[in-house]
């Protein structure tokens, strides 16, 4: 029986464990802390439960719109921290559940290789050996911060502190332009904070579509957000609150700030370099479409294996490198069927190939105003484009941007890994109402 063993306790390591269990296989997963990693107890769960209060308060506060009287929204921040802890709780318990039920076994302890098949588990109180056919890298990421931007956990905090804000202050700095910094800034503006929003050179949301960028950052501004495209060299605590210093001197100041600056891959106690396995300059490793680095019996998913750093993209290639490991026929990982979501006000999502010429891409765009449901919920001012080929017509990529523009995609990324054409969405009507009819609609427009 193949022996395999998962490192990392968190949603790809899960996932990959369990799609490996699902063959002639023993399977071992080596966990740090409890099941749900960092992920499910310190930065993504807790942040989507303070995203869902915030959408709760604004259902709430514009109740009268739908004709509701309400009495306005009080959030209470120590109440939320005891639903981060159940919900967290929950979802650990789920996650260990499939575990259990795929026979996969469970090792709390550190992982470092000792050679290519073997390696070593330590914990506070002994340590093992354990030997492997196959190991699959699911170690996540780590917050990178410069030497003059350090989180203190009171004034100057990051992401993994979500689970312990049991105040909001009056006002904060968001650093940071990406999706992590994104949705922080939308939810403190939303939950009361003034928002002071340093978003780099490159702007807001680079790595999308710049409609969609711009569309985010009016919708931020209208919110009362103050955007500033500089970049930052420091941030420093003082002793009413912090002072945020950019490039070309300029100082802000607030009661708090919120670095949203990036991660980098977790590899650093894995001991690589016994296993054979490459690291670049970067802390990176290489890996294919299957997962395996350049030591073919190991692999790596998620965010040890770089960026994108997206929870659905660390899930995919966790079910393609568990099965491969575990000799099971899958296909190839596919990056042009995730779909990347920003939970902000309006939600931003993409998916597949966005940006090219018009000899390489066409256009068609819907706006959520084709659908009935746009106006109960209000939120006529969405819109969704779909990019496609101009010759074969077969879908290319989407862009969605309003509420559960990421809900919206996932026709279109059905539609990219099968192959499907305008006509072949054109064809479809949603149920009435919702708002993925927009989606049919934009490719009806287009044919």
């Amino acid at each position: 029986m193949k022996q395999i063993v998962v490192i990392g306790g968190g949603p790809a390591g899960v996932e990959a464990a369990v799609a490996a269990a699902q063959a002639n296989t023993q399977v071992t997963l080596i966990s740090e802390g409890p099941i749900g990693g960092r992920t499910g107890w310190d930065s993504l769960l807790p942040s989507k439960v303070w995203l869902h209060v915030a959408e709760v308060a604004a259902e709430v506060a514009h109740a009268s719109v739908a004709g509701v009287t309400s009495h306005g929204a009080q959030v209470d921040p120590v109440a939320v921290l005891n639903r981060i802890k159940q919900v967290a709780g929950q979802w650990s318990e789920r996650e260990t559940q499939r575990l259990r039920a795929a026979g996969v076994k469970v090792i709390n302890g550190v992982a470092a290789f000792s050679s290519p098949h073997e390696l070593i588990v330590r914990s506070d109180d002994n340590q093992q050996a354990l030997t492997a056919d196959a190991v699959i890298i699911a170690t996540g990421s780590v917050p990178r911060f410069p030497p003059t931007m350090k989180p203190d956990g009171q004034r100057i905090i990051a992401p993994r502190f979500a689970s312990h804000l049991s105040a909001l202050p009056p006002d904060m700095i968001v650093i940071g332009g990406g999706p992590t910094g994104s949705e922080f800034a939308s939810l403190f503006s939303r939950l009361g904070v003034k928002v002071t929003w340093l978003v780099g050179l490159p702007g807001v949301l680079p790595m999308f579509d710049p409609a969609a960028g711009a569309a985010l950052a009016e919708a931020m501004t209208a919110q009362g957000v103050a955007i500033h495209q500089v970049d930052v060299t420091s941030a420093e605590r003082t002793e009413d609150g912090v002072v945020v210093t950019a490039t070309d001197g300029t100082t802000y100041t607030a009661a708090m700030a919120f670095l949203a600056i990036g991660r980098v891959p977790d590899l650093s106690r894995l001991n690589l370099a016994a296993a054979g396995v490459p690291v670049d300059a970067n802390g990176q490793v290489t890996v294919d479409s299957y997962g395996r680095t350049a030591v073919s019996h190991i692999f790596a998913v998620g965010d040890a294996a770089g960026g994108p750093m997206l929870a659905n993209r660390a899930l995919a290639q966790a079910w393609v490198a568990g099965r491969t490991a575990a000799d099971v026929p899958t296909p190839a990982y596919c990056p042009y069927t995730v779909v990347s979501a920003v939970y902000t006000v309006p939600e931003i999502a993409q998916v597949g190939i966005v940006t090219g010429s018009t000899d390489e891409l066409q256009r068609a765009r819907a706006s959520y105003a084709v659908s009935l449901k746009s106006y109960l919920a209000n939120t006529t001012e969405g819109w969704i484009e779909l990019t496609f080929d101009p010759t074969s017509r077969q879908i290319r990529g989407g862009v969605a941007v309003g509420a559960h523009a990421a809900d919206l995609l996932a026709p279109v990324a059905l539609a990219i890994q099968t192959g499907a054409t305008l006509a072949d969405l054109s064809a479809i009507f949603a149920a009435y109402p919702t708002l993925s009819e927009a989606v049919f609609a934009a490719a009806r427009a287009a044919a």
